[in-house]
């Protein structure tokens, strides 16, 4: 009678059943620490969030150029206001989308955000720079201003693209690529320098600046040693984790939020009007 002898054959399937086990436990025991880990950085960001909105709050609050801080065990901030404009350098604008408009104020306002026609920008030029982008964005570039009693309208528009300028009939830019160094020696932009009305009785009080073909990153430079007036205020905030008596540390969760308080300008429904001597029929 023949006699087969498994022992070996046992042996083997045994390590590969606890090679198996050991394989499984050894991931659901790594996927438990990266959820753990994963879970703790979610509330440390989250608490990190919360400090820096406490934050903002607490500078809107106390609305001075100050440094607000607040240095409890488990988070923390550090947040301060700082003026928008109000400087000869460069003013750039959050990115202008097609079918929107942003404006640049060119007189200045009073503490309670009123119009202060005592103070605005008396030069008779001012450069306006975007950036290169596919396609070309053309800007409009309307000015609003005062003369006498009579509130005024100019406008401009600019196309860098010499393909589009014969159906829309745009001026073509300045300078193509800066070669100047003006804008704060930008490079790789479309630059324009644009007439400001000036003269006796005469206020500018706005520009209202819309791009088309496509979104434009705009730069404004005041020309002639004149300051751009103020624009707003931008209230920016730190929140963070690890935190010392004197601040925070590394080691821990750090998130910024950034807010910008600009000041209103009419609603751009206003930038156009539709004139008829008889009446008009839906």
């Amino acid at each position: 009678m023949k006699v087969v002898a498994y022992k070996g054959q046992v042996l083997l399937i045994t390590v590969l059943v606890l090679s198996i086990a050991v394989t499984i436990a050894l991931s659901l025991i790594g996927r438990s620490v990266s959820d753990v880990s994963m879970g703790r950085n979610l509330e440390e960001s989250a608490r990190a969030f919360s400090a820096a909105e406490a934050g903002i709050e607490e500078a809107l609050r106390t609305n001075t150029q100050a440094t607000n801080t607040s240095y409890i065990p488990g988070a923390g901030y550090s947040s301060n206001i700082a003026v928008i404009g109000d400087t000869t350098g460069v003013y750039t604008l959050p990115t202008v989308t097609i079918g929107q408009a942003d404006s640049v104020w060119l007189v200045g306002h009073t503490t309670l955000n009123a119009i202060d026609e005592s103070s605005y920008y008396q030069n008779s030029t001012i450069d306006i720079c975007w950036m290169h982008a596919t396609p070309a964005p053309a800007l409009e570039v309307t000015i609003y201003y005062k003369s006498g009693g009579t509130y005024l309208v100019t406008r401009g528009a600019y196309d860098p693209d010499v393909a589009t300028r014969p159906s829309n009939n745009f001026s073509t830019v300045t300078d193509y690529d800066n070669v100047s160094g003006g804008c704060g020696a930008m490079t790789d932009v479309y630059r324009q320098t644009v007439t400001i009305p000036t003269g006796v009785g005469i206020i500018p009080l706005f520009m209202r600046i819309r791009p088309y073909y496509g979104n434009a990153t705009v730069t404004v430079t005041p020309l002639g040693g004149e300051k751009l007036p103020k624009q707003g205020l931008e209230v920016s905030s730190v929140g963070c984790t690890q935190i010392t008596a004197s601040g925070c540390t590394e080691g821990g969760v750090t998130r910024k939020i950034v807010v910008r308080r600009q000041y209103a300008g009419p609603a751009t429904v206003f930038d156009y009007s539709v004139f008829s001597q008889g009446s008009l029929v839906h």
